[in-house]
């Protein structure tokens, strides 16, 4: 599928959501992402994924209304340019409406902070109003060499990748200003990788030396997210999956042990039930 009409029609005939979301531009012109998206070695798959999101976009409308959807995400999907934006856009998308189906309200997408800044959905679970951020950070590295101990930037190894924690300590350092304060706030963190997810996620989280805890919840050390006082506005960390299927599901939480707001067992129970 290369050429512009093919996808084009694609759309038309498989993803009549994701179509009539997109500006009149894009109808003419699909962006670059979601060409790249539909056409590289992985094209099937991503097909599959973009039909799939389709079924989560008619889901969502029947609990949000349509032209609130289309409003939230026109936008984004009209002008993406990458493939990994199309990706990080198709999680948010099935997040929302997973955790829209265990809500006892309809979602609010992209809530208004305080400072201007939005998160990417309100919902209300277990009578807790509790809002979520996608973020989707995919593990690129391919194998060669990576070191597994913290260095400065200036005393790296030539041709070695830094350990993947600190990676993700740097991508998410800002996450927490995407949410309200003093509120019941989880990041949902999508972390595709052949290698070690769990670990790398718990290190970033609490700290270099629980790569070595074994225990659901380990003890915090001063290199961890959870260490920053700015990070005592997340109260939890879900690392989550979109399965081949499209359903959802949240392999792991883990709770903040600082949080303004603690996560109640019972929203986090709730919450692995979302699909």
């Amino acid at each position: 599928m290369g050429s512009r009409l093919q996808i084009i029609q694609f759309l038309r005939e498989n993803c009549p959501h994701v179509w009539a979301i997109l500006n009149q531009q894009a109808k003419q012109t699909p962006p670059e992402g979601l060409q790249e998206f539909l056409s590289c070695k992985c094209g099937a798959e991503g097909r599959e994924l973009l039909q799939l999101a389709d079924k989560r976009l008619s889901s969502l409308i029947k609990s949000t209304p349509e032209r609130t959807v289309g409003d939230t995400y026109r936008r984004d999907i009209s002008g993406v340019d990458t493939k990994n934006k199309v990706a990080e856009l198709l999680c948010e998308i099935t997040l929302v409406d997973a955790l829209g189906g265990i809500s006892n309200a309809p979602p609010v997408l992209r809530p208004k902070t305080e400072t201007g800044k939005e998160c990417d959905v309100k919902v209300v679970v277990e009578r807790s109003d509790l809002f979520g951020e996608s973020k989707r950070l995919a593990d690129t590295w391919e194998g060669g060499i990576r070191s597994i101990a913290k260095s400065p930037p200036e005393s790296k190894p030539p041709d070695t990748d830094r350990p993947r924690a600190m990676d993700l300590f740097s991508k998410l350092k800002d996450v927490h200003e995407q949410f309200p304060q003093g509120t019941l706030n989880v990041l949902f963190l999508f972390h595709p990788s052949v290698w070690n997810t769990p670990v790398y996620i718990k290190q970033a989280l609490f700290g270099d030396a629980s790569g070595f805890d074994d225990s659901s919840q380990p003890s915090l050390h001063d290199d961890g997210l959870y260490a920053l006082n700015e990070w005592q506005e997340v109260s939890a960390c879900a690392y989550s999956r979109v399965n081949s299927d499209g359903t959802f599901s949240i392999v792991q939480i883990w709770k903040n042990p600082r949080a303004n707001v603690v996560l109640p067992d019972t929203v986090a129970e709730r919450l692995a039930t979302a699909g």
